[in-house]
């Protein structure tokens, strides 16, 4: 593959292909085209499809009777951004190679195969001979070139804390150089809810509290009393709930104080980091609403019902934090360069200071770039990476040779810990690999999924319920496990699917789900069983027990007690979204000291000069989240705006 790096111009002007959808991308080759013997098609243009990762890619080919003329694809489902330059790359170098074999994109692999099967299918209905263009592409020569860069940081990872980090950086002067294995910016962002943790959300993006809410919050507040929180902070959250209640407010309650709260419960050990965690969340969610960005709604998410996590008003899943950053980018002229599809591949260490990273971009170019005030990684996490999770599993059983399926989008191989540990850096709670419980059973994505992540009834393929809907992601995936085939369907009706007309809350189309069986729909619980295979006695009976249930809020069977008004499902169409677990987090990575711009340290304790690491490939925190690492960062080596 011969995809040069971009620049920041250049990266501005392929983001902007990303923001259309569907349309037809016609695409003529940049050299003269190769051309066949005459008569080699019957002139005319034809149509096929290939298969991709969400749905048919539809394409449209041109033919002479000596040439393929041009491809468009004229219509796809394929994630934002992720496929944009395979529809732009790989039909030009079909038309100016004449050929089949031309190299798909990195990244956007399953694209880049769907647009070839179906030019493929093309030829053949034009008369072509597809055997012989998939053996005539010759690959251009592999550059021998090195090239040296400076920048003030180097981000090695253009996901959601590298770009964060990124456009941090340069907000406050600092000259950026970003390098990025993938052929895209965004990484997990891009493929996630997008949902952001933010306890200091306004009030008037959330939901009214409920009596079960109340309840449940007075009882932490009471476990944290017996404790090792220090007592300051929970006074603090006591008159902040008791302040909350005198206002008058019908919104749910939330705060700073709070979310460490409910991750440190029992014990309260490490409530203070944890308080640092959501102080720094906070501050980020400011930060993107001072700069335009808008939430439409918090809610709860899978594992975690409290509803906190803010969701953006604009794009689907967390793509408009990205088109935030690439306009900030380009509005500002902020200097920051995005090298695509060149991954690094080790750091530069000088007197035991990182100063660089070497990298190599896919036609064969070296750079090797210096940072001035150090290098950052945020390659993500490595749930992507089955030998790196064998390799430190602890709790998962997972069959010898078994496919270990992971929601991560291309890259998440661990490449930033794998870097570290080459230069002396300590790892913990590797073990920490966290699934997630409500993955496609087909493409393992969230992307597909129907229905509400709190307000729904799970049932296994027998139609009875197994679980409490609202645990955490660990416990709810080993429930999962242990069910035939290892699968789940999540049943919603019009009030709790999140349908919006005809797609999904993702943007999906719902016949091209029920057309792929990603999805089933019917008009009354007892068809819906029927279509699943539990039969409809079955799923009617489970439902009905799941409504009572629901409906007085005590739940005797599994002990769930978060519902709402709109948990019972009664109200049709009613939904069967099939699911599964897939990797989904890495908890553990490379040991750094939040508190000391997350500098990475060594077993010893000691710090290495010169080398940071935020997002998932640090010990910590992970999610969409962890772009406040990546702005407290930038404060931290760049203090001066």
């Amino acid at each position: 593959m011969n995809q040069a790096p971009i620049s920041r111009r250049a990266f501005v002007r392929t983001a902007t292909i990303a923001g259309i959808t569907v349309a037809a991308f016609g695409i003529a080759g940049c050299a003269p085209k190769a051309e066949g013997a005459e008569g080699a098609y019957r002139a005319g243009t034809y149509s096929a499809s290939g298969q991709g990762k969400f749905g048919p890619v539809e394409v449209e080919v041109a033919f002479s009777d000596k040439a393929i003329e041009k491809v468009d694809v004229v219509k796809l489902e394929e994630t934002k951004y992720i496929c944009d330059r395979a529809v732009a790359d790989v039909p030009a170098r079909i038309v100016e190679h004449q050929s089949l074999g031309v190299d798909t994109v990195t990244g956007a692999t399953l694209t880049s195969t769907a647009i070839l099967a179906a030019v493929e299918d093309c030829v053949k209905q034009a008369g072509g001979n597809a055997g012989k263009l998939k053996g005539n592409y010759t690959p251009a020569p592999r550059s021998a070139e090195t090239r040296e860069l400076e920048a003030d940081l180097v981000v090695v990872g253009a996901g959601a804390a590298g770009m964060v980090a990124a456009v941090g950086a340069a907000q406050r002067g600092a000259n950026v150089v970003v390098l990025e294995k993938s052929c895209n910016v965004g990484g997990n962002g891009l493929v996630c809810g997008g949902y952001l943790e933010y306890a200091g959300s306004p009030a008037d993006l959330r939901p009214d509290m409920t009596d079960m809410q109340i309840q449940e919050l007075e009882e932490k507040l009471a476990a944290g009393d017996g404790s090792a929180v220090d007592p300051s902070y929970l006074a603090a959250l006591k008159q902040e709930w008791a302040d909350w209640q005198a206002s008058g407010t019908k919104k749910v309650f939330d705060s700073k104080y709070l979310q460490p709260l409910e991750y440190t419960l029992p014990s309260g050990e490490g409530y203070e980091g944890s308080l640092r965690v959501c102080q720094r969340e906070v501050d980020f969610g400011d930060w993107l609403i001072a700069e335009g960005f808008s939430f439409k709604e918090v809610v709860g998410i899978v594992g975690f019902p409290w509803p906190r996590w803010a969701v953006p008003a604009e794009g689907v899943c967390g793509q408009s934090y990205f088109e935030l950053y690439n306009d900030m980018i380009d509005r500002n002229g902020y200097p920051v360069e995005v090298l695509l599809n060149t991954p690094a591949t080790e750091l530069v260490v000088e007197d035991g200071r990182v100063t660089g990273v070497v990298a190599q971009a896919e036609d064969g170019t070296v750079y090797r770039v210096r940072g001035t005030q150090g290098v950052a990684l945020a390659t993500g996490g490595f749930s992507g990476n089955p030998d790196m999770l064998r390799a430190y599993n602890k709790i998962w059983n997972w069959p010898e040779n078994s496919a270990i399926p992971t929601t991560n989008a291309y890259g998440h191989h661990g490449d930033g810990i794998t870097m570290g540990l080459a230069v002396g850096a300590a790892v913990g709670n590797m073990h920490l690999q966290m699934p997630f419980p409500f993955a496609d059973c087909k493409n393992a994505t969230d992307e597909t999924t129907v229905g509400d992540d709190i307000d729904c009834v799970i049932v296994n393929k027998e139609g009875k319920r197994f679980m409490n809907e609202v645990l955490d992601r660990y416990t709810m995936t080993e429930n999962i496990m242990a069910q035939t085939d290892q699968m789940m369907f999540m049943i919603s009706d019009q009030d709790t699917s999140r349908v919006n007309g005809d797609v999904n809350r993702y943007g999906h189309n719902l016949q091209s789900l029920i057309d792929q069986g990603q999805l089933y729909r019917a008009d009354t619980i007892e068809e819906l069983g029927e279509q699943i295979g539990c039969g409809g006695a079955a799923l009617k009976e489970t439902v009905e027990r799941y409504n009572e249930i629901a409906r007085t809020g005590e739940d005797p069977d599994f002990g769930r007690t978060n519902f709402s008004e709109l948990s019972p499902i009664e109200n049709p169409p009613f939904y069967a979204s099939p699911r599964t677990w897939a990797m989904h987090i890495t908890s553990g990575g490379l040991v750094n000291d939040p508190a000391d711009n997350y500098v990475v340290l060594r077993e010893d304790g000691t710090p290495i000069e010169g080398l940071y690491a935020i997002g998932e490939t640090a010990k910590g925190p992970a999610g969409v989240a962890v772009m406040s690492q990546g702005l407290a960062l930038a404060q931290g080596l760049f203090p001066e705006a």
